[in-house]
């Protein structure tokens, strides 16, 4: 039964969500402390059980004094999460009976106004149309499952999302695993016990007028669906003693956190962590839509838009949807295996290539010669690139380029299993001649850099980037690598300013073309810097060149400022253009050269 929405009928709802979470617990309640806790009398509580859902009515033992449920029940109240709501900062809504939490909460989204910043959570105890990924239906009887949505407003647009169900599996896997159930993920947001469902997520966007707002479903089993076609199983069927409301409580803080941080990083931030977290990395699969198989080969991982990576016969595909399962043969040592299986023979050839900056290290994870992932660590961190390492045995070769230093360098290197080959500035590579007059004291970045951004342009043009330092170099069209400039890096020359200048230890500002307080004032100063030097460099490269064009290649974290701030002539006479991990382009392009050209 589906209340109509009246006073009354919102009344009994609350009341039959009272008591369901009353008798949860499996223990017998006397009628006359039900009766008192309700405040209600003995006839409306008969009533009441006869609104109970069919399968709740099924479990109740009753005898003239007490009522009993023969198994534990989900119920969440209202006031459960009151609490909670105010120190996450969340506005919690629930509703007794509804068809799906996402189409509910996505109702919500559409009909508010402009302006409304979503942070809100539906939860209801009775999901009678539950949707799942591919249209498919969600099946929960009341009581059996957690089923609950929430959503959250971005800026960012609803085509950087896509990866969004692949964080989402695997916040609720962290969940699972902080409370001891050894779950896994099931590409590409399935969280399993082997072969066996126990939670799914359904991610949906809506476009906003500063960005989109994402709803994202989440059904849990506590048991199993009654279903024959169906495998699956729940909380209660592995750790009986967990607790409801403490479970969603958790997952709710790994979802918030998770999206929050993944409107700002992007999928990158979580790409390790996932690949750690699949049942089937470097597993024999079979893909399938509709029933139908259409491809099967080995698992290699995850690309940086959550796309299933198979390495099929002679080649590398990149799966966008279906669904995967395990060869019969792998299916012995899936369930509840934390260790990853040992690898299958590759075909293609997989490399490592390093780019060890003064803050962090980058690697990329080259596949048949295809860039398929690009990550990055602090150095304090760098377990997280030996954790990487581990995930892909079949890496067989490994090249960097550094100006970090011989300490760091080595730890980094101490991270790898293989012998890694440092490459470094040279005179002559790739076609390109450098005119520094000591080649040996020119940074590998700056080279790479160069030899990257000729696979983006072949005319003249000036490389910006955007790191701890800021460097400007120029390429002529005919492929000379003429030098160029180094400053400081935003952060390098706010710190300057904060050590040696009295009364400006101040915080970044606003930009602004004539700043009027000390905080714009600086943030316009340094960027008016960079970008100074940016257009100089650009004009004396075009003089050289006799006005022909001359292209701005930007790299860097802070690539984006720069090109925000260009001037609308500039950006309307000329070709700009940002690329993200230059030195990576540059250094396997350099890595491809014929070994005579090398040697």
């Amino acid at each position: 039964m589906i209340p109509t929405d009246t006073n009354t009928d919102t009344n009994q709802d609350l009341l039959i969500t009272k008591l369901c979470t009353m008798l949860s617990d499996g223990a017998p309640h006397a009628l006359r402390d039900l009766c008192a806790l309700l405040n209600i009398p003995i006839g409306t509580l008969l009533q009441l059980r006869s609104k109970l859902p069919e399968n709740i009515q099924s479990a109740l033992k009753c005898d003239d004094l007490s009522w009993q449920l023969t198994r534990s029940f989900v119920a969440i109240t209202p006031s459960d999460l009151t609490d909670f709501a105010r120190t996450s900062e969340i506005e919690v809504l629930f509703e007794e009976y509804c068809e799906s939490t996402n189409t509910s909460l996505l109702n919500i989204v559409k009909n508010a106004t402009p302006d409304t910043v979503f942070r809100h959570v539906l939860i209801t105890n009775c999901q009678t149309a539950g949707r799942g990924r591919m249209e498919r239906s969600w099946i929960s009887s009341a009581g059996d499952a957690l089923t609950f949505s929430v959503a959250l407003s971005t800026t960012k647009p609803q085509d950087q999302m896509t990866a969004l169900p692949l964080v989402m599996a695997l916040s609720c896997n962290r969940a699972l695993n902080h409370f001891g159930i050894r779950s896994r993920i099931k590409w590409p947001n399935d969280v399993v016990i082997g072969d066996q469902k126990i939670a799914g997520i359904l991610t949906e966007t809506v476009k906003t007028e500063n960005g989109c707002a994402v709803a994202i479903g989440v059904g849990l089993n506590f048991y199993p669906p009654q279903s024959a076609d169906i495998q699956a199983t729940g909380v209660w069927n592995i750790a009986p003693e967990i607790d409801p409301l403490a479970l969603l409580k958790s997952l709710l803080y790994e979802i918030i956190r998770d999206a929050t941080f993944y409107f700002v990083r992007g999928f990158g931030a979580f790409h390790i962590q996932y690949m750690s977290a699949c049942r089937d990395l470097r597993r024999e699969v079979i893909i399938s839509r509709d029933g139908q198989t259409i491809d099967e080969g080995v698992m290699l991982g995850v690309d940086t838009q959550g796309a299933l990576l198979l390495e099929t016969s002679g080649s590398l595909k990149h799966i966008h949807s279906g669904d995967v399962s395990l060869r019969p043969q792998n299916h012995e040592d899936s369930e509840g295996s934390s260790i990853p299986p040992m690898a299958p023979h590759s075909a293609f050839k997989q490399m490592l290539i390093l780019d060890c900056g003064n803050s962090q290290v980058k690697w990329a994870w080259v596949v048949n010669k295809e860039i398929v992932g690009v990550f990055r660590a602090p150095y304090n961190k760098l377990g997280i690139l030996g954790e990487f390492c581990r995930q892909q045995p079949n890496i067989s070769e490994a090249y960097g380029s550094t100006v970090s230093g011989e300490l760091k360098k080595l730890q980094v290197t101490g991270m790898i299993p293989q012998r890694v080959r440092w490459f470094y500035s040279e005179k002559i590579a790739c076609g390109m001649r450098n005119h520094y007059r000591h080649v040996e004291e020119h940074g590998s970045d700056r080279w790479f850099n160069a030899i990257g951004a000729r696979t983006i342009t072949d005319r003249a043009c000036v490389v910006v980037s955007c790191g701890t330092a800021v460097t400007v170099d120029a390429v002529s069209t005919d492929n000379q690598y003429l030098g160029g400039s180094i400053l400081p890096g935003f952060n390098l020359m706010k710190d300057a300013l904060s050590d040696n200048t009295a009364n400006l230890d101040r915080p970044f500002g606003r930009i602004y073309p004539f700043a009027t307080t000390t905080p714009n004032a600086i943030a316009s100063g340094i960027l008016d810097a960079v970008i100074g030097a940016v257009l100089l460099m650009h004009t004396r490269l075009k003089e050289r060149e006799e006005n022909q064009p001359v292209d701005l290649i930007l790299t860097g974290g802070g690539s984006s400022r720069i090109y925000q701030h260009l001037p609308e002539k500039f950006l309307a006479e000329n070709k700009v253009k940002i690329v993200e991990n230059l030195v990576i382009i540059g250094l396997l392009r350099r890595i491809e050269q014929p070994v005579e050209q090398i040697s």
